[in-house]
């Protein structure tokens, strides 16, 4: 336990390896064609904002788009009449999870249902017990290069609803986008079933293909957003 001044507590994961899961905010990080560029820079520094009597302080100022780095898509991205992040019920935001390699697929390729489900089975774990099930595509791997953009894998319709049918609502992968463009399938499916998903994880080669792990997944409390960056994190118990 982590113990401060007044005696509050927190619980330490000391039998767990954290994992971050997240691509770091920046200036000049990448960002889809079609989403906004992000600007993170200095809006007053120490030099600015030092008192005669020595205090001093520094601030920033962020824009960028709610699509922007690792983020969650809510149901208002593709529908309409949809909910925004900000309606994502707080116990999805942490549980079981599970990762799923299939970067030995090419890019464009597809992971069907089938193939989840016996990822499953081989793994001996029960997806009602899951939250989240995380994608690795072998993107992350071409991050900050123009090959990121077209290598991705779909996550077919039949998959993303045989996870809807254990109650996963929410899976996340290491690419830019989780279905093709031509028609968008995958996203579409919000318009049939409340789903969310994440995009631009990283560091999935370093999760257990074995082994259940915790994941953290808390968006901003964005009002009647479409999406929102996230802090992502993965506790992976020690073998």
């Amino acid at each position: 336990m982590l113990k401060f001044s007044k005696g509050v507590e927190l619980p330490m994961f000391e039998n767990d390896d954290v994992i971050n899961l997240s691509r770091p905010i920046h200036t000049n990080m990448p960002v889809f064609p079609a989403i906004l560029k992000t600007y993170l820079g200095l809006y007053r520094d120490h030099k600015e904002s030092v008192r005669p009597d020595g205090v001093s302080h520094q601030s920033n100022i962020l824009i960028m788009g709610d699509h922007a780095g690792t983020h969650i898509d809510a149901p208002l991205h593709f529908n309409p009449n949809g909910t925004g992040i900000d309606q994502m019920p707080v116990g999805i935001m942490v549980g079981s999870a599970v990762m799923q390699d299939f970067s030995y697929k090419k890019p464009g390729d597809s992971v069907t249902a089938e193939e989840v489900k016996k990822n499953m089975d081989r793994m001996g774990a029960n997806p009602k017990d899951m939250r989240y099930i995380l994608f690795r595509t072998g993107a992350a791997e071409y991050y900050q290069t123009d090959e990121y953009w077209s290598h991705y894998l779909e996550i077919r319709v039949d998959a993303v609803e045989w996870m809807l049918d254990q109650n996963i609502l929410v899976f996340g992968v290491d690419a830019s986008t989780v279905d093709h463009a031509r028609d968008r399938a995958t996203h579409m499916l919000m318009r049939k079933r409340p789903c969310y998903h994440i995009e631009n994880l990283t560091n999935l080669d370093k999760l257990p293909q074995d082994r259940i792990f915790t994941f953290v997944c808390a968006p901003l409390l964005l009002k009647d957003s479409s999406a929102s960056p996230i802090r992502a994190l993965a506790l992976v118990p020690q073998a």
